[in-house]
């Protein structure tokens, strides 16, 4: 029979591929289960660095909110013009007005008074005799005073001074230490014996009686 002349050898090749197949597949899963798996930190911290570049581009993208514009009034501060130096006095208020000096003193004249005030609060002078207790002459008149003092210095002072504003303060002459001088310059006197008298402890000033006088103290 035709059956009987088959060679068998076409069926046994087949078998082992069959069995090689298999046990390549065994092979694969066995190498698979082999494999280590990673450990849950070494993931996390894998995560955490391709996460931290991510955050910080988007920290770096932030923009900063803009700035509050400036308000009305500091715009009007600024913008407000200074007022230059030359016009800061006129802005100030203007001084009191000055306060005329005393018309009383010792008895003596109001335009008298005035100047007498004046020369003792200039040269510090409190001891200054009018027209009390004298009863004639220019003292008694009330038209002349007598600026007590023994200092050389101040006495001059007050004479240099007195006669400089002659005109101004209506005065007629000066007498101190034994000399005379009604605006034409110094002379001598006559000795009367004692320091008083020679005026060498006081500077006299006699007054016109009808003087227009107005000083300030």
């Amino acid at each position: 029979m035709p059956g009987q002349h088959r060679k068998p050898a076409r069926a046994r090749k087949i078998a082992p591929l069959a069995g090689s197949t298999v046990a390549a597949t065994a092979v694969i899963a066995l190498s698979v289960m082999a494999r280590p798996t990673p450990a849950p930190q070494a993931t996390a911290v894998a995560a955490d660095t391709q996460a931290t570049p991510a955050a910080g581009m988007g920290a770096a993208s932030e923009t900063p909110p803009a700035p509050a514009p400036p308000s009305a009034e500091a715009v009007a501060a600024v913008d407000k013009p200074r007022e230059p130096a030359r016009y800061l006095k006129r802005l100030a208020p203007p001084p009191p007005p000055p306060v005329a000096c005393s018309t009383e003193l010792a008895g003596t004249q109001p335009h008298v008074a005035q100047v007498g005030n004046l020369i003792g609060r200039t040269f510090g002078i409190a001891d200054i005799g009018g027209a009390n207790g004298r009863y004639d002459g220019e003292h008694g008149a009330g038209l002349a005073l007598d600026f007590m003092t023994s200092d050389p210095a101040n006495g001059n002072a007050i004479a240099d001074f007195v006669l400089a504003n002659k005109e101004r303060f209506g005065v007629s002459y000066v007498i101190w230490q034994q000399q005379y001088n009604d605006g034409s310059g110094w002379s001598y006197m006559e000795d009367r014996g004692s320091p008083t008298q020679n005026h060498y402890d006081h500077v006299h000033v006699s007054f016109e009686p009808a003087a227009d006088v107005f000083v300030t103290c």
